[in-house]
């Protein structure tokens, strides 16, 4: 009951429709209560009943109900008249707001009107004039002397030099270059790239006849071995030069090596354990069965008429050590299938070895051409950019 109260109170605030029948129903209500006060012609009043306000008040909340009526009926009126003061002043405002336009553009209008009538009156001359028409008693004429013609000592602007557009040194795709290996290398044959340092002899070599000095520059690269043909594989990855002026710098490369015979790669010895796993293996395989056949010849196997085996020894030691012998030799044997596991063939390729190693990318060295020049400026070269 108290939330169909509360409800009720939310809708009385809100919806304009249940205000409506709300003040109608009070109304009603007040109606009856008086009609029911007020004297019947031919009847004798009635005895007015003693009602004691609280619980047993069956009309108390409907004289709650209407006394909030009431109060919102009075509080719904002063937000009504407040609203309509406020729209008032606000007529009245827009109302003065229109009176004063109208008036500054009655006052533009005049004045416009009033200087089309007399324009000799209110037109002034605010045009140049030349410094000989001005005269005055507070000016004072110049020196002639003390001038000085800005004509006769102008220069004439000129514009800027455009910008100089810098000499790279262009290493293109195809350019070779004779290459030394500095240390020697074992490439495992499983795909793991193996580091190594290789030496510039000469300058990189383009198509007719152009060059690039890059000096004893070092070319860092990543070896393979290949274990069809023994051979390894590189694959560059860093250049670092020294310019002629001191500074150090470094690039991003790619490109291969071809070795002597004009193959890609380096000839090497190819270094397999394989070999001495299966000399190994055959061995032990030998010892074990020596060990096993000691053991054999030391004991007498004998089957007797119900089907039972008896085993002797004739000579124990010996039959010890030949079983001693197998099982070291089976143990040798498992050593080494696992060493052989864990091992890779490498081709090994000594250091010293010249080849000449091809890019594969274009690459742009800043600052090598100028520094070259500031050394010896009849130097020049015609692998430009």
């Amino acid at each position: 009951m108290s939330q169909m109260m509360k409800d009720l109170a939310l809708r009385l605030k809100s919806d304009r429709k249940t205000q409506v029948v709300a003040g109608l129903v009070g109304v009603a209500l007040l109606f009856l209560i008086f009609s029911e006060n007020s004297p019947r012609r031919g009847r004798a009043p009635r005895k007015e009943q003693q009602t004691t306000a609280g619980a047993g008040d069956h009309d108390e909340r409907w004289t709650d109900l209407v006394a909030r009526f009431d109060g919102q009926l009075k509080t719904q009126g002063q937000q009504l008249a407040s609203l309509q003061a406020d729209q008032a002043a606000q007529l009245k405002k827009m109302e003065e707001f229109e009176n004063t336009t109208a008036e500054i553009f009655q006052k533009i209008l005049e004045r416009i009107s009033s200087m089309e009538q007399n324009p000799t009156t209110q037109q002034v001359n605010t045009a140049p004039r030349d410094v000989s028409d001005v005269a005055g008693e507070d000016i004072v004429p110049a020196d002639p002397e003390e001038l000085t013609s800005f004509a006769s000592d102008s220069v004439a602007v000129q514009p800027p030099p455009p910008p100089i557009k810098p000499k790279l040194a262009a290493v293109m795709p195809g350019d070779s270059v004779r290459v030394k290996l500095l240390a020697g290398v074992n490439a495992p044959t499983d795909g793991t790239p193996y580091p190594v340092v290789l030496k510039l002899l000469g300058n990189v070599m383009g198509p007719d006849g152009n060059t690039i000095p890059l000096g004893e520059a070092r070319v860092i690269a990543a070896a393979q071995g290949s274990l069809t043909d023994s051979r390894v594989l590189f694959r560059l990855t860093r250049l670092s030069i020294r310019l002629a002026n001191g500074r150090r710098k470094e690039f991003a490369i790619d490109g291969w090596v071809v070795g002597e015979d004009g193959i890609r790669g380096m000839a090497g010895v190819l270094i397999d354990p394989l070999g001495q796993a299966i000399g190994g293996a055959a061995m032990a395989g030998g010892l074990a069965g020596l060990g096993q056949a000691v053991a054999a010849a030391n004991t007498n196997n004998i089957i007797y008429g119900n089907g039972t085996n008896s085993v002797s020894v004739s000579d124990a030691s010996r039959y010890a050590g030949g079983v001693a012998l197998s099982s070291a030799a089976e143990q040798w044997q498992l050593l080494i299938r696992d060493r052989v596991s864990q091992l890779v063939p490498v081709v090994q390729v000594l250091s010293n070895r010249e080849a000449t190693a091809v890019f594969s990318q274009s690459l742009a060295i800043p600052d090598l051409l100028e520094s070259l020049e500031d050394e010896n400026p009849s130097v020049v070269y015609a692998s430009l950019d």
